[in-house]
């Protein structure tokens, strides 16, 4: 069982739309690496790439990894101010 962490309807964004220069070249390390200063909506682009073109596991697993940890200190900034 699959779980969505984002809306994956509709076509998904060209190599030349992505928030890391020459995606297609790197390793999961550099991918890695540059995961770490993506925003929500960058890493949500480069997941859906990854998806459907590559979809290799270890860095769907990275990309995941980053989205859960973007989403679980929003809320946490969320409830620092509420």
């Amino acid at each position: 069982m699959s779980v969505e962490l984002f809306d994956s309807e509709g076509p998904g964004p060209a190599t030349g739309e992505l928030p890391i220069m020459d995606y297609k070249h790197l390793p999961k390390l550099a991918i890695e690496g540059f995961s770490q200063s993506l925003a929500k909506e960058e890493t949500e682009l480069v997941l859906r790439y990854e998806r459907e073109h590559r979809d290799r596991t270890p860095v769907v697993r990275v990309l995941t990894a980053r989205l859960r940890q973007l989403r679980h200190s929003r809320r946490d900034d969320g409830a620092a101010r509420g």
